[in-house]
């Protein structure tokens, strides 16, 4: 403590404190804290509340088609039922059923003590909820043994061959996107629990009066990070969603696409704390991008949709711009309609906004022909990476064999709309472009927000 303050203390007035000297929890829970908390309760909900094993074959048998995990020996007995199964696989079916629904209590019983120990202890919870959602990954992983040892039982007795798409697509026994779920959450709260539970920026922000921010620093290891995220995790769950899932599950995986484009998004903003004026822009851009492809909902493919989520992603960022792309591939199919071609639209949109702000960053005034370039990477992105995209997922969605052939006709099928979709992007870049990409500099010299 300095000098200043201790002579302040002798005359018995309130001490100076200094930001970064100060290791107070803020009182209550923040927004942040709060994450961890709300993600213990959706654990607890999903183990009581929704089922976690399906039995396709079982929809139109006595036996319900689908189980909760503190229930399984009723899907056991379904199974074993319609199978005809022996009794010794049955009975040891029974005994692993119970011992899940033994480690099912345990686990709400430490999701209900974290809530507890996180809103009074903070970041000193941070190891017992490690534990906490780790517990839930091995619960899953006890679960997901169960239905695969399950699986190949069931083979053996009709003769099939076991192999991964017998014990993943065309499985007997499958998980639901409930049990998944814990997964999930573990994969993107355990690295980062401790950060979310400190709540020492939330007092410095109450207690003190100014606070300086990090300024943004362009292309780095945010940018190279985002890159691998979007290119890596956001196509496995999507494959996930098909495999293992069998493309039951859309709302599921879209809202993991979601989830998984928003952390490069947030990670622009870097060690300072996102304001609602900020988000407020990302919000108008993709409710731009659904209106406009309602709006032209007559013409098959002709849509703005995509030069939308390109004109935000050359404005604002190539992580704002795979947001823009995967909130409006969502939220359109609410007009459109759901269902396992919403994630595949979404990554289109998503990754065709993203090489966009790789692409042009800080180009604009720069480049010669610059709404040339842009027009031209629109339509190409639009007809090959977008069009490719979606055809490829016609051959998971709708063909019974994934042969060369298949993807083929897919692809010749889709090239006149393809064209058609890339024709539109042409025009409303070419025509919107430089219009709203002015709007949005204006937006961001006069707020400072968003700087790519």
């Amino acid at each position: 403590m300095s000098e200043a303050v201790k002579s302040r203390q002798k005359k018995g007035d309130k001490p100076v404190r200094k930001e970064a000297e100060d290791s107070r929890q803020a009182r209550g829970m923040d927004t942040q804290a709060m994450v961890p908390v709300l993600a213990a309760v959706a654990s607890i909900l999903s183990m009581l509340c929704f089922r976690w094993v399906s039995v396709p074959d079982l929809r139109y048998t006595p036996y319900s088609h689908t189980g909760w995990l503190w229930k399984l020996e009723e899907v056991a007995e379904g199974i074993a039922w319609n199978y005809g199964t022996p009794e010794a696989v049955t009975a040891a079916a029974d005994q692993t059923a119970f011992l899940l629904r033994i480690g099912m209590a345990v686990s709400v019983v430490l999701g209900i003590l974290f809530i507890i120990l996180a809103f009074r202890l903070k970041v000193r919870a941070a190891g017992f909820g490690r534990f906490y959602f780790l517990w839930n990954v091995f619960l899953t992983a006890a679960a997901f043994a169960w239905i695969t040892d399950t699986n190949m039982a069931l083979n053996i007795l009709e003769g099939r061959e076991n192999m991964f798409l017998t014990l993943t697509l065309s499985s007997h026994v499958q998980l639901t996107a409930a049990a998944y779920l814990q997964v999930l959450l573990a994969i993107l709260l355990v690295p980062f629990l401790r950060k979310l539970l400190d709540s020492r920026k939330e007092y410095a922000a109450e207690f003190y009066q100014t606070r300086t921010e990090t300024a943004d620093r362009g292309i780095g290891k945010r940018t190279i990070l985002a890159f691998v995220l979007i290119l890596t995790a956001i196509p496995a769950v999507i494959l996930f969603g098909i495999f293992f899932l069998n493309d039951r599950s859309d709302y599921f995986i879209s809202i993991c696409v979601i989830i998984l484009s928003m952390l490069p998004f947030f990670l622009v903003f870097e060690n300072r704390r996102p304001q609602a004026r900020e988000i407020v822009v990302i919000a108008v851009m993709a409710g731009l991008a659904v209106a406009g492809r309602a709006a032209f909902f007559m013409l098959p493919q002709f849509k703005p949709t995509a030069a939308i989520v390109i004109i935000t992603g050359i404005s604002l960022g190539g992580e704002a711009g795979f947001l823009t792309g995967a909130l409006a591939g969502f939220v359109s199919n609410f007009f459109y309609g759901q269902g396992p071609w919403t994630p595949w639209q979404m990554f289109s949109f998503g990754i065709i906004g993203f090489l966009a702000g790789l692409l042009f960053r800080r180009k604009r005034g720069k480049w010669k022909h610059f709404r040339v370039w842009v027009c031209l990477y629109g339509g190409l992105a639009t007809l090959i990476i977008y069009g490719f995209l979606m055809d490829t997922s016609t051959v998971f969605m709708g063909m019974g064999a994934v042969q060369e052939t298949a993807f083929l006709a897919a692809y010749l099928s889709g090239l006149p709309m393809n064209i058609i979709h890339g024709t539109a992007s042409v025009i409303f870049l070419a025509v919107l472009g430089e219009p709203i990409m002015r709007k949005l500099d204006r937006i961001k010299k006069k707020y400072g927000i968003l700087e790519p």
